[in-house]
């Protein structure tokens, strides 16, 4: 090797060198952590399922999480939260709604500062919102079609029918029981014979299900609005002395308690809706949204059909 091409391999040496130290430099910079606040109720059963999604999924992709709790019902609780999270300079919210009447001031809240904001199951219903905003959640109207068509279904098409709605703390569940209502409509053989406002009650359906049997209205079968309802429902008709399956019982939720009462055949119906999907994805759609990237705003979760002619596994987990 002549002195020339020794002296360029000495140059390509340092320059090699230098490239190597600044890497190593650029790759013990720490970067900018990335902190979600999350807004919810505190975690008990299907808000357990969204916390624990949304806690692991964070940790999973490198985030930092911060939970703040609200009891349903504590709007301008959640709303101080939201200030105080925004004001800390978090870089995105995630937040499951306690009442419905608060949303116009957490959007607000969050336009204002340009801060990403993504809502769990509970947007409120408007077409579209200014901003970094978006909204992760099921269809409860699909929701309350394919519980009713599956219970028509099981009666041949023709029957009569009791609705448990009246949920003012849960925002889907006036579209549930709008969607049973569709498919009534559209079905000549289904009758509504009854309908009872019980809040998401399980005591409180299981009243109006014994008042309505006292009467002695023919059921065929009763859609709920959500599990819990239900069996209170099938909790009234056992108490009168009705075999299990003679009046169909729907839900909607596939929670623990419902699955459990699918397999003892006291409900005919429910509908899942994945809560840890939820969570994966508003992590997921909160980071696109720091990025600038694009999400659709309204990110739909699927609902699945349960019955007890199928295997509940999948839907336990």
């Amino acid at each position: 090797m002549g002195r020339t091409d020794r002296a360029q391999m000495r140059s390509r040496l340092r320059r090699a060198a230098w490239a190597g130290a600044l890497a190593v430099i650029v790759c013990a910079k720490p970067a900018s952590a990335t902190t979600i606040a999350v807004l919810m109720t505190p975690p008990a059963a299907l808000t357990r399922l969204l916390h624990d999604s949304l806690k692991e999924h964070a940790v999973a992709r490198g985030i930092t999480v911060h939970f703040d709790y609200a009891p349903e019902g504590a709007g301008a609780q959640q709303i101080a939260q939201a200030r105080h999270v925004i004001a800390e300079k978090v870089d995105a919210l995630v937040v499951s709604p306690v009442d419905p009447s608060a949303w116009a001031a957490i959007i607000r809240l969050a336009q204002e500062a340009d801060v990403p904001l993504v809502a769990v199951n509970g947007a409120p219903r408007s077409a579209w919102f200014a901003g970094r905003v978006a909204f992760i959640q099921p269809d409860d109207l699909v929701a309350g079609r394919l519980q009713m068509r599956k219970l028509g279904q099981m009666l041949d098409g023709r029957g009569r029918v009791g609705i448990l709605a009246g949920c003012t703390s849960h925002p889907g569940s006036a579209p549930r029981a709008e969607g049973v209502k569709e498919v009534l409509a559209e079905s000549p053989g289904l009758r509504l014979v009854a309908e009872a406002a019980v809040d998401c009650d399980r005591s409180a359906a299981r009243a109006a299900v014994a008042d309505w049997l006292a009467r002695k209205p023919a059921i065929d079968a009763i859609a709920a609005v959500t599990d819990e309802m239900a069996i209170g429902a099938a909790e009234a008709a056992e108490a009168a002395g009705i075999p299990a399956g003679r009046i169909l019982i729907g839900g909607v939720d596939a929670t623990a308690a419902g699955m459990q009462a699918m397999q003892d055949k006291r409900l005919a119906v429910t509908i899942h809706q994945d809560a840890s999907l939820q969570g994966r994805r508003a992590i997921d759609d909160a980071l696109a949204l720091i990025r600038h990237e694009p999400v659709p705003q309204f990110d739909w979760v699927p609902s699945e059909l349960v019955t007890d002619r199928m295997s509940t596994t999948h839907f336990s987990r």
